[in-house]
């Protein structure tokens, strides 16, 4: 019985996640403004060498997201430099119907 309700609440959970996604039939027009959010979290991990970091961030409204973590791009991979883990940031992310990039960090 408690492994149908722990079944039961990861499957709700995840329901809720896949819904949260943005839908393919939401992307860009070709041309059309790019979607932009502010937020704020704390970076878990960075990876210099891709250009990397990951963030468990407050709801983007602006993209219908919610609280997550997630690695991201970022789009000057010399603004890693000064990233440290469990540092508190503020970011500007912009999604172009394919990829979020982190724009601006601080």
């Amino acid at each position: 019985m408690k492994k149908l309700v722990a079944f039961m609440a990861v499957a709700t959970f995840a329901g809720f996640a896949w819904l949260s996604l943005p839908r393919p039939d939401r992307e860009q027009a070709p041309g059309a403004p790019l979607q932009t959010a502010t937020g704020k979290g704390t970076v878990l991990g960075i990876d210099r060498e891709r250009g990397v970091v990951t963030i468990s961030h407050e709801p983007l409204r602006e993209l219908n997201m919610m609280a997550m973590t997630m690695g991201y791009l970022v789009k000057d991979k010399t603004r890693l430099a000064s990233l440290q883990p469990m540092q508190t940031v503020e970011f500007q992310i912009v999604y172009d119907g394919i990829n979020y990039v982190i724009t601006e960090i601080k």
